[in-house]
């Protein structure tokens, strides 16, 4: 039976299952080869989809699995991961996982290294840590260059990370097609109508492949459990999170009352302190012993006798 969620018009590209229906189908290459083409700036003239799952060398290995795996034969190979939750070391990800067609590539035998580029696009659902703040835009390039003078030592590795999640442009300001992606991607559940595209093909297409109502049944019931996983994970994390900002808070009241009731403590223990002095300088006046000035005020000998100083 098809588990009934509520939805909008179009599916979420950054669940797994939505952005393989939008981007790994055969009907809908176009949408995958174009945006390769506009972010690694590539004339790519034939694509092919490749298996994402990449066993290690022996059973004991550690192995990798893509959300998108594409090949050119002229250009190289493409991996395409979309992800949600902030990595702490989701950049050396990304470099382990372009191992991974390389050494694909390696024949039996002697080899002189030379290997066809891979190409890296992380669609991220957070900032880059080293780009926030800057005034650089949402798309971040990098490559294996000079330190000195920038100069490219290869092209062998090229990756591309776009800020999904702090994209904030309205589409009136989209004047790149990185951007007018970055615009319907994100925005895509949120539609709940059809939204204006200017009649272009690209997006035309994209809307029509990411609507829910296009998926078969089968589809959309992958779709939704993968949805309830979301929301349930973001349900504990919001749980998570306001817990932990309770405590937080709950702890600060604690430690401000405790100031408050020290600062309390010690405004008395001053007040009797001074209190005590006082009458310790009207019985000295008066000539009484130290001794029984200690018993009278609780100060002791030394601070009485400092007391008795200040009147000579």
């Amino acid at each position: 039976m098809e588990q009934i969620l509520k939805h909008s018009k179009y599916i979420d590209p950054m669940i797994d299952v939505a952005f393989k229906q939008i981007f790994g189908k055969e009907k809908n290459k176009r949408l995958i080869k174009e945006l390769l083409e506009h972010v690694f700036h590539q004339d790519i003239t034939e694509l092919e989809f490749v298996n994402v799952e990449h066993p290690g060398e022996s059973k004991d290995d550690r192995k990798a699995v893509f959300d998108l795996q594409c090949k050119s034969r002229q250009i190289g190979d493409f991996i395409v991961e979309v992800q949600v939750k902030e990595q702490k070391h989701f950049d050396k990800r990304a470099i382990y996982y372009s191992t991974f067609p390389i050494t694909a590539q390696a024949p039996r035998g002697d080899w002189n290294y030379d290997f066809k580029p891979v190409f890296f696009l992380g669609l991220l659902n957070f900032a880059l840590p080293d780009a926030t703040g800057r005034d650089e835009g949402f798309v971040h390039r990098y490559s294996i260059r000079n330190d000195r003078n920038g100069m490219q030592l290869t092209d062998a590795l090229q990756f591309v990370f776009m800020e999904v999640g702090r994209f904030d442009k309205p589409l009136n300001e989209c004047n790149s097609f990185e951007d007018k992606f970055l615009y319907y991607f994100k925005n895509l559940p949120n539609f709940a109508m059809k939204p204006e595209t200017q009649n272009d093909g690209y997006f035309e297409q994209l809307l029509e492949a990411a609507e829910y109502n296009n998926m078969t049944k089968a589809e959309r019931e992958a779709y939704n459990r993968r949805l309830k996983i979301q929301r349930d994970n973001y349900a504990a994390d919001e749980f998570a999170r306001e817990k932990a900002e309770r405590e937080i808070a709950e702890g600060r009241a604690r430690g401000l009352e405790e100031g408050r009731a020290e600062g309390r403590t010690e405004g008395r223990a001053e007040g009797e302190s001074a209190k005590a002095r006082d009458v310790a300088k009207g019985l000295i006046r008066e000539g009484v012993s130290i001794d029984i000035i200690q018993r009278v005020t609780g100060l002791s000998a030394e601070e009485i006798t400092d007391l008795n100083d200040q009147f000579k």
